[in-house]
């Protein structure tokens, strides 16, 4: 179990760096560190509770690497990196119509419908996003069965 701790933590921290999105027509590959550049000390300090949870994701995944590369997977630390895109994705659902309209894309999109929103953004999807939410979903699945299993 370690093996996969390390390899989802890994996968899940380095994709901080890799394209998530690459957007048709114009402009450049998206990924987070891309996106938030120069201001990430800004963006912890006096940013929103979402950016500490996505930010917290990745710090969290890379501690569970860590763990789990020198012989102690944590679950508290794969818990917490699987929980952060749930929580995310969860909250952002929840206020999909918001989120379109701050978005301003000039094609039509209706995010409530799973289905057309992955079939518009397919396409345009990397590896970075697919090793987030990768390694995301195994973490969780190790921290459950580390924290839930001792019971």
């Amino acid at each position: 179990m370690r093996l996969f701790i390390f390899l989802a933590g890994a996968a899940m921290a380095c994709s901080y760096f890799v394209t998530w999105i690459e957007p048709p027509f114009a402009g450049q590959e998206l990924s987070p560190n891309a996106l938030i550049g120069d201001g990430l000390q800004d963006m912890i300090v006096e940013g929103p509770w979402q950016a500490w949870v996505f930010l917290g994701g990745f710090a969290a995944a890379g501690l569970a690497a860590l763990t789990g590369l020198f012989g102690r997977g944590s679950g508290l630390f794969c818990l917490l990196a699987g929980l952060s895109p749930v929580i995310l994705g969860v909250h952002f659902y929840s206020r999909a119509d918001e989120v379109r309209a701050n978005l301003g894309l000039p094609f039509e999109i209706d995010f409530q419908n799973a289905e057309q929103a992955y079939e518009l953004l397919s396409d345009f999807i990397r590896a970075g996003l697919w090793m987030y939410l990768g390694g995301a979903a195994i973490l969780l699945l190790a921290g459950l069965a580390m924290t839930l299993g001792r019971r």
